[in-house]
Order: C-alpha cells, then structure tokens, then sequence
C-alpha cells in the first residue's frame, strides 16, 4: 500500500512513525520549514512513552508532486489548513484512493467528499497526547492512543484492509460504522475545553475552579447542536466532561490556547465559530459560545 501523511505533527507524525516501523508499505511524510529539513537529514525520531525509535520515511517531501496516486491519505492538519491540503492532493488521488481526515472538530469528512465526491472518504477522531518536542523529534505522552474511524455512506466492511493496516501497528484502533457519534463525542470535550480556555486565557484547572457552571452550560449548547443534527449526545456525555475537568492537572492548557498566546493562527473557527453559525442554521440559542466567539474573533 502506497500512504501520505499530510502534516506529521503529534498526531500524523506519531501514526506515520508508526505505520513506517511495523509495515513494509511505503511512507511519505509531508511537512514544513525546519521540522521537514530535520526528517529529511536525520529521519524522525519517537518518544513513545519508554520507547525510543527512528524512522526513515520512503519520502520527506512538503507536497506530492510527481510521486504519482496514492492508496491511503491521511490529513493529519489543523483545520484551517484542510483546503490547502486538498489543493495540493488533487493530483495524487483516483477512484481508489481512500482519504481519512483526522482534524479537530465535526464534518471534515464533508468537506473533503464535496471536493472529491469520487473518492472513497473516511472522517475519523483521535485521542493522544502527543506535540513536535523540536525540529525531527515528536513525543507521545500518558499512554493515551485511541483512533476512531469510518465512513458515514459506505459499510465498514469496505474498509477491512485500513484495518488490517492499523492491526499491523499494534495502535489501538475502531473501524466504526458510528463514526458521525464518535467524533461529536471528542468534540463536545474539545470545542469546550479550547473554547473556554482560550476565552479567560486560563488553565483548564482555574476553568474548573472559577467557570465551572458556565463549562456546563457550554457542554449543553453543544449537546443541543449535536441532537438537533440526528447526533445522539447524553447528559450523561456532559457530566463525563465534567467529571474529567476535575482530574486533568490544574496547569494544563489547549493547544488553541497556546496559540492565541503565541499570535499563530487558530482553529477557533472550527472549535468555537462552527457551534454558533451552526446554532443560528438550526434556529437554537448558543449564547455563551456566541460571547466568546465575539471576543476571540475581535481580540
């Protein structure tokens, strides 16, 4: 199987590694600036929890021209980078090709069928703890890894040979033919948490300590969203959010945080904004996620 990983970050970079060292297929890496030029000098090396480990991609490249189609595309980007990612992709797909967009956030997996209604599309969601340590390096952290993935027209049973691939790594993987619930689940506690957090620039310990009931009534509006699009979220969905909260260390920051702090661009349009456009196509109040759209919109 020919596969790309497009964005070899904490998570793409972390499956790619994977897939490149218990596999016999062949790998390319698509990346960026010095992250790119440390991969193709030295490889990329892994710190997956007590394990140290090298590899050396088919390919290093920071886009696919002239290597032909591709079997398997992972997009492993922020969101904001998806239709950048498609544009340079187009040439490397046919028919056969199975895309597999692995974003923060809902409704990926749409967007990419829009543009390529042809292809074969699978959205899926990510649990890991994972970041680029420097330049050629990524550490994995917690022992948390949990993949979700499916398709929402297509049987998962088309898909039995991704699995087998995925099998092969050892990671901990479903081929699911819920993937529509799984990934609203992730989102209901990410879009949250990355909300709030980069709203009172705060830690996700000072969220649960000061903002506490406000976290709830967030959960809820995205509850609301999820039910109104046929998404069978729970109430219990919300307390095992909350619950959570009380247990991850008091300093601990999003990612979307740390970028507002760092002045880089941020995923708030699919974490925050998609619940408020969302809320206002299907006629339902999201008034705590509209304030602090506005102000992480207007700064």
């Amino acid at each position: 199987m020919k596969i790309a990983i497009i964005g070899t970050g904490g998570v793409g970079g972390y499956i790619g590694a994977k897939l490149k060292k218990e596999t016999e297929h062949e790998v390319t890496f698509v990346a960026r600036g010095k992250h790119l030029e440390a991969m193709q000098k030295n490889g990329l090396k892994v710190y997956d929890e007590e394990e140290i480990f090298v590899v050396h991609p088919d390919h290093v490249v920071e886009n696919l021209a002239g290597l032909g189609v591709f079997d398997l595309i992972i997009l492993a980007v922020k969101s904001y980078g998806l239709e950048d990612a498609l544009e340079m992709i187009s040439e490397n797909i046919n028919t056969h090709t199975i895309l597999l967009p692995l974003l923060n956030g809902v409704d990926h997996d749409m967007e990419v069928m829009s543009r390529f209604p042809e292809s074969s599309i699978l959205n899926g969601c990510i649990y890991i703890f994972s970041n680029i340590k420097e330049p050629g390096v990524i550490k994995k952290y917690g022992g948390v890894f949990h993949l979700f993935y499916g398709s929402r027209s297509e049987p998962k049973e088309s898909f039995a040979e991704i699995a087998k691939l995925f099998d092969a790594t050892g990671l901990k993987h479903k081929l699911t033919d819920k993937i529509e619930l799984e990934t609203w689940r992730k989102y209901l506690l990410i879009s949250a948490f990355a909300s709030m957090t980069s709203y009172y620039a705060a830690p996700l310990g000072e969220i649960a300590r000061d903002h506490y009931d406000e976290l709830a009534e967030v959960l809820t509006e995205i509850k609301a969203i999820a039910n109104a699009k046929g998404i069978t979220l729970e109430e219990k969905n919300v307390q095992n959010v909350l619950e959570r909260i009380k247990s991850i260390p008091f300093d601990s920051k999003t990612s979307m945080q740390l970028d507002f702090e760092a002045g880089k661009p941020t995923e708030k349009e699919a974490l925050t904004g998609y619940i408020v456009r969302e809320g206002q196509r299907l006629g339902i109040e999201t008034p705590v996620m509209e304030k602090m759209y506005k102000k992480l919109t207007e700064g």
